[in-house]
């Protein structure tokens, strides 16, 4: 499909195209040519009139091949349809450029030098050596330098255009890897310095060279030569320099405007944009760094759309409200330091009208551990629905699907407890959890863990007990994110600590439990924002 819309973009990027954006090359060349008749150069005198016509169009013809040259390439690329040829093509242009219009501009001048050179020897006022340097000087400085640094910044702006023409139909990328170093010659930070070279620095020169000329001889034909021969170079920097200097800062205003609307692309949150790669260089490095910046901040929101979605999934695995239990208070209490996390708790009610009260904790945050905790908790509810499984054989079997798809040493600390609320008995089994507290009879039972983790073993060596939950008992359940809570001094909150609070605050509705706990936590300076936090409060009213 890209390689059909490039097709379709070919005329875009012909030759022909490329050949009317040189237009200010013969341009110049006539103007300079007027301006050597108007002010009645004496070179004239030593080349004859066809020669003198025919000059403009062997300069037409040479640069027309070399830029032919320049284009074959991207002829190529469109011929075949090669989208990849058509990058490396774009990416190679300027130094084509250089090599093409340095060497037309060289034969051009040896072919030019060489007709002045045989017109003079035939001619009844030969060129003398002074002459014939302020000559060379001329032609070199205007042909040799100015005119190809003028083809090859009309080559570069031709290509950013055409860059930006292409990224717009999404047909050019520029990340090309073995393209990202570049000649300095064309690096943007050292186009300044050429530009004063070549405006300043080199036709200075040359003018100290012709006045050094003219002061040192006293022939006025000499002095009028190389004074004509100022004039022209003088006409010819003030005419080329205009034209070198329009086209780069048009091309340097293109080039900031897309980086400036990369910017704009950040600033107003649209990640989906895109900044065209105009030209090889530091700049070139900058949009692709940009490119770089808004594709991972696109990427960064669709995750925060796919976490937010995972989040509303995982709160929909919690319990949706407590269960109605007589003589019972229930609450839960859950907060994920990520938006997805690894704790888990729930009520499951059996058909048998007892209820299973679940609280886990997996190994790591994030994504993995929240697949885990789906895992757990579908097989738990479909566990549940089977009249003669136990809380035993639920736990068992939950180990060995673990043990199967956990990775990586991962594994799972749970606390399950099954409740009869007819005869009021709690069987509970602690898999490797953080010990439970229950409040009977004025003093703390601590539910031990009775065998490791799931997942870590495929048989695990299971064990059940059984309390009798009695009026005025209370149970209370956390993950580790309480108990590793940490304050500035990197100490742990602990579990002793959270014995302290509940031996405190034991009689207060299990619906507030929770909140006292964190209050807690705040105001011994505890921070509870590295882990999962999870709590799970059972209480027997009193009758």
């Amino acid at each position: 499909m890209r390689n059909t819309h490039l097709q379709a973009y070919a005329p875009q990027i012909s030759i022909t195209q490329y050949l009317k954006h040189l237009w200010v090359l013969p341009v110049l060349l006539l103007a300079m040519q007027a301006i050597i008749r108007l002010t009645s150069n004496p070179v004239l005198t030593t080349i004859s009139p066809w020669l003198s016509m025919i000059a403009p169009i062997i300069f037409i013809i040479t640069f027309t091949i070399a830029a032919f040259w320049v284009h074959q390439p991207i002829r190529y690329a469109l011929k075949t349809h090669k989208h990849l040829a058509l990058e490396q093509a774009m990416a190679s242009l300027p130094m084509r450029a250089i090599k093409a219009f340095g060497l037309a501009s060289l034969i051009y001048i040896i072919y030019l030098l060489a007709v002045i050179a045989i017109s003079s020897s035939f001619s009844e006022q030969p060129l003398t050596p002074r002459m014939m340097v302020a000559l060379y000087l001329s032609i070199t400085f205007g042909l040799g330098i100015l005119t190809p640094t003028i083809a090859v910044t009309l080559t570069m702006a031709w290509m950013a255009k055409s860059r930006k023409r292409l990224s717009n139909q999404n047909l050019f990328i520029g990340n090309l890897e073995h393209f990202s170093t570049y000649p300095w010659i064309i690096r943007s930070s050292n186009r300044p310095w050429l530009i004063f070279a070549i405006t300043s620095l080199i036709p200075v020169s040359i003018l100290g060279v012709f006045t050094w000329l003219m002061l040192g001889t006293t022939d006025e034909t000499e002095q009028h030569f190389i004074l004509m021969q100022a004039i022209v170079l003088f006409c010819h920097l003030i005419l080329g320099g205009t034209a070198l200097v329009w086209v780069t800062s048009r091309t340097i205003y293109r080039i900031t405007r897309e980086l400036v609307s990369g910017l704009n692309f950040l600033r107003q949150g649209k990640f989906d944009g895109h900044v065209a790669i105009m030209m090889d260089d530091d700049m070139g490095d900058l949009a692709r760094g940009l490119n770089t910046a808004l594709a991972g901040l696109k990427e960064r929101d669709t995750l925060k759309d796919a976490l937010a979605i995972a989040s509303d999934i995982q709160k929909g695995l919690m319990p949706r409200g407590e269960p109605n239990i007589t003589g019972y208070t229930v609450s839960g209490f859950q907060e994920s330091c990520y938006a997805v996390g690894g704790d888990y708790y729930d009520y499951i009610k059996r058909e048998n009208g007892n209820i299973w009260f679940v609280i886990a904790d997996v190994a790591g945050k994030g994504y993995p551990a929240a697949l885990t905790v789906a895992n757990l908790q579908a097989m738990l509810h479909a566990l549940a629905n089977g009249e003669n499984i136990s809380l035993f054989d639920a736990v068992k079997y939950a180990n060995q699907s673990l043990f199967q798809s956990l990775q990586g040493g991962r594994f799972v600390t749970l606390f399950m407890a099954e409740l009869n609320p007819q005869t009021h008995t709690l069987e509970w089994l602690n898999a490797g959890h953080i010990p439970p507290l229950v409040w009977q009879e004025n003093h703390i039972i601590r539910l031990e863990a009775t065998t490791p983790p799931l997942g870590m073993l495929e048989d695990l060596p299971l064990r059940t007990e059984t309390l009798d939950f009695m009026q005025g008992n209370v149970l209370f359940a956390c993950t580790d994110g309480i108990t590793e809570a940490k304050n500035k001094t990197s100490d742990m909150f602990n579990d002793h600590r959270v014995e302290t609070w509940f031996r405190e605050r034991h009689a207060l509705d299990p619906s507030v439990l929770p909140t006292s706990l964190l209050a807690r936590l705040e105001d011994e300076g505890f921070t509870t924002h590295d882990d999962d936090i999870t709590m799970l409060c059972l209480k027997r009213r009193d009758a």
